[in-house]
């Protein structure tokens, strides 16, 4: 062999040992990689899952024994519409349909988040965040998704608290000023589509200030409970009732459009108040005094049918009280 061929022999092969050390330290590299992913994926208290194309399972994390009662392998072949409930299905369905003209076309699209409520294994649902993200094959083919799912369920408790203060009133549990003028304004929109009337009913409490005065607040508050339930008792099942503030309260009065429709809820409403309540050791007489305004027939905006509902309500109590008037 010439002395040439030698040191190409030879620079071959160092070149060949330098390409499988490379190979070696790449492998190694990606086993870490590996490692690393497989610690996070098991470690994370969010589960971590991969569907098929058609939206069965085929991994999910260890975090789905404590998030959802199931071992891995126990979701692993299922479709996912078998852990949803129905109105989540629906959600999630809506969302799929959507990217199905982008599937056909052959084009991509990027992540999605929903919440949803997934039925734990012994039935009851949580609520959950679920990210997702598809994966594509050649030519842009959807062959799944990649998600994490994370539960929520404090996070929506939280919401609910903080939306039962803003539109309830605590004492009563009614819908509160706030969640009553919203109600009317979309009643009023409804209404104008179809060319409806409705009425609006103000009524006040006759008699809480002696209650108050006589008896402490306490006893004032429960009863403000009372006069709620027995309103609510009264009414129909489709009108909307709420607290306006003290001992105001206002209803929204579906399919009522004139005083002839009006006469017989509002006396039984009024007459309902004639016995003594009795609150603790406390025997009181308390009445309602009651004031009603139409739409379209007397206004047709928010502040304006509440101010002549109230107005006419003032009138019922300058008439000694315990009855009802109608605006106009």
């Amino acid at each position: 062999m010439k002395p040439d061929d030698e040191t190409l022999e030879s620079r071959e092969i160092n070149e060949l040992r330098e390409t499988v050390k490379q190979l070696q330290h790449i492998k190694e590299k990606l086993q870490r990689s590996e490692e690393r992913y497989r610690f996070l994926t098991e470690h994370s208290v969010d589960a971590i899952w991969r569907l098929d194309d058609q939206l069965r399972f085929v991994y999910v994390s260890s975090a789905a024994k404590n998030l959802l009662g199931y071992q891995p392998e126990e979701i692993v072949g299922r479709h996912l519409f078998e852990i949803l409930v129905q109105e989540s299905i629906d959600t999630v369905s809506q969302g799929y349909a959507s990217r199905k003209a982008l599937q056909e076309a052959g084009q991509r699209w990027g992540s999605s988040t929903y919440t949803v409520e997934v039925i734990h294994k012994e039935g009851h649902p949580i609520w959950m965040e679920v990210t997702v993200n598809p994966i594509f094959g050649t030519g842009n083919q959807l062959i799944g998704y990649n998600g994490i799912t994370r539960d929520i369920s404090v996070r929506r408790r939280d919401e609910e608290v903080i939306h039962q203060y803003a539109f309830r009133d605590p004492l009563t549990n009614l819908p509160n000023r706030r969640s009553f003028e919203e109600e009317l304004g979309r009643v009023i929109d409804q209404h104008k589509d179809f060319n409806k009337s409705f009425a609006v009913m103000f009524l006040d409490v006759d008699g809480l200030k002696k209650v108050n005065d006589a008896y402490g607040h306490s006893i004032g508050d429960a009863l403000l409970q009372v006069v709620a339930d027995r309103v609510c008792h009264v009414m129909r099942k489709q009108d909307f009732i709420a607290r306006l503030a003290g001992d105001e309260f206002v209803a929204i009065l579906p399919g009522i459009g004139d005083n002839s429709a009006i006469d017989l809820l509002a006396t039984r409403l009024v007459e309902s108040f004639y016995q003594t309540i009795l609150i603790g050791a406390h025997k009181v007489r308390i009445g309602v005094s009651i004031g009603i305004s139409f739409f379209p027939e007397d206004a047709d905006s928010v502040n304006t049918l509440i101010s002549y509902a109230d107005q006419a309500m003032y009138e019922a109590k300058k008439n000694g009280g315990s009855k009802y008037v109608c605006y106009g």
